[in-house]
């Protein structure tokens, strides 16, 4: 079972494939980023942690995100569930006024 939050700008990035690259950070990020909202991964317990992660990290994608921060370093355990939690936002570029 996966979750997630409803995007804060929706539909301001377009929606990226599962699997694309997303640049994970415990705190804030290490460049400027644009905030598009929270995303969050359910895992059973037989999932790695690794795998839990990348279901985070595709909830981004689907948001059009390619950074998550304020995640973790393992998922917390509620109900014999893995719960991992982020904040999706998308790298600014130079000249981006979004």
């Amino acid at each position: 079972m996966i979750a997630c939050g409803a995007p804060e700008k929706e539909g301001q990035y377009p929606k990226r494939p599962e699997g694309c690259d997303v640049k994970v950070f415990p705190e804030s990020p290490t460049m400027p980023t644009d905030n598009i909202g929270p995303v969050n991964a359910t895992c059973g317990d037989d999932i790695s942690n690794v795998d839990c992660l990348r279901t985070l990290e595709d909830q981004a994608c689907k948001l059009g995100a390619d950074v998550v921060w304020g995640v973790a370093d393992v998922p917390s355990m509620s109900n014999g569930k893995k719960r991992l939690a982020g904040r999706a936002a998308h790298t600014k570029t130079a000249g981006t006024t979004k």
